[in-house]
């Protein structure tokens, strides 16, 4: 049980790390959007080739941003709904009928819903973290064309 419980717990972490991950690049990715924002702002005269750097940039962070939501989204669908582990199926029972159910179970039942929550936690994991690698890949890609916008619209 012990080894389960550690499992658990590592597979707890692995989804936390995926939504601290994406903090980082979230805030970079809103102070390239405001940024670009205040140099078009600034700048009156509109190259063509700034507006397509820009918009391309645009574009990449806002996809990243994109993926940022589904990395913090929580995902509740898929949950076991009769577990005495997952917090969704235990807030939907009354308190007494948990604590009851709680009580009366065995150890070996305890271990098979530890090792269902273990599953789904790793599938909820690994989807995060795919996410988190296009997070990354398409704010990546926009620092190119946004780095191109600044350098045109920058007044010297």
């Amino acid at each position: 049980m012990t080894s389960a419980q550690w499992i658990f717990e590592r597979t707890l972490g692995w989804i936390a790390a995926a939504e601290i991950k994406v903090g980082a690049i979230t805030a970079i990715d809103l102070a390239m959007l405001t940024a670009l924002g205040a140099f078009f702002s600034a700048e009156p005269s509109k190259n063509p080739w700034a507006i397509f750097f820009g918009a391309s940039a645009a574009g990449g962070l806002f996809i990243a941003l994109f993926c940022t939501a589904m990395v913090l989204s929580p995902r509740l669908k898929d949950g076991p709904k009769e577990s005495l582990v997952f917090f969704g199926a235990i807030a939907s029972m009354p308190r007494a009928d948990y604590v009851m159910r709680f009580e009366s179970v065995s150890e070996h039942d305890i271990l098979k819903d530890i090792a269902a929550q273990i599953h789904r936690n790793a599938e909820i994991a690994q989807e995060k973290h795919e996410y988190v690698k296009k997070c990354l890949g398409w704010s990546l890609f926009a620092v190119i064309p946004w780095i191109a916008t600044v350098g045109l619209l920058v007044k010297y």
